[in-house]
C-alpha cells in the first residue's frame, strides 16, 4: 500500500513536470523558428523600390534581409568584376544592393561630416499596415536602432524613423484610419 502511493506521488510529480515543460515549449517556440520570423513577418508593405550602393565587404544586403525577411531574387556581377549585387523582395517590396569596388564615403573628403549634409536622397519610406509602435519595440529587441515614432496630422500618417548599419535613414509609414 505504502509502495502505491510513493509511486502515485512520483507519477503525479513527473506528470506535472512534463506538463510545465510542454507549456514552456509551446509558449516559447523554439530558436530556430525565431531566427526565421521577423517584426515584418505579418506586416504588408506596400509597392516600394529603394537600391543602395555601398562597398564590397558590407553586409547591408544581409541586414535588409534579415530586417523585413526578404527573398533573394538574383544575384549579379559586372562584367569587368568592380561589382557583385542582389535583389531581394517581400512581395512588391524590392530591394537591390550594389557592392562596390569603387564606392566612396563621404567622411572621407569632409571630415566631422554627418550623412544629412550631403546633397541626395535624405531618407525614404515605405507604406505599410503596421502597428508601429509594437513594431519599434519588436525591432529594438532585434537590435535595429528605431528611433521616434511621428505622428503628422498634415498627412494623416505615423512615421516610424529607422537607421540601417551604413546610417540609411527610412521612414515606416502607417497611414491613419479614417473615422
Amino acid at each position: 500500500m505504502k509502495i502505491s502511493k510513493t509511486l502515485s506521488i512520483s507519477i503525479g510529480k513527473s506528470t506535472l513536470l512534463f506538463s510545465i515543460i510542454f507549456i514552456c515549449f509551446t509558449l516559447f517556440q523554439p530558436k530556430a523558428y525565431a531566427q526565421n520570423a521577423t517584426c515584418f513577418s505579418k506586416v504588408i508593405i506596400e509597392p516600394s523600390f529603394i537600391a543602395f550602393t555601398t562597398n564590397k565587404e558590407s553586409k547591408l544586403a544581409d541586414w535588409y534581409q534579415n530586417t523585413f525577411g526578404l527573398k533573394t531574387v538574383k544575384k549579379f556581377a559586372f562584367p569587368d568584376g568592380t561589382v557583385n549585387g542582389i535583389l531581394m523582395q517581400k512581395e512588391e517590396f524590392v530591394v537591390e544592393v550594389f557592392n562596390r569596388d569603387d564606392a566612396l564615403q563621404a567622411s572621407d573628403y569632409v571630415q566631422q561630416s554627418k550623412p544629412e549634409q550631403w546633397r541626395g536622397v535624405m531618407k525614404f519610406g515605405i507604406y505599410t499596415n503596421a502597428n508601429l509602435p509594437m513594431l519599434k519595440q519588436c525591432l529594438i529587441n532585434q537590435g535595429v536602432q528605431a528611433g521616434r515614432i511621428y505622428n503628422d496630422t498634415k498627412l494623416n500618417i505615423d512615421l516610424l524613423q529607422v537607421i540601417d548599419p551604413e546610417q540609411n535613414i527610412l521612414e515606416i509609414i502607417s497611414r491613419k484610419k479614417s473615422l
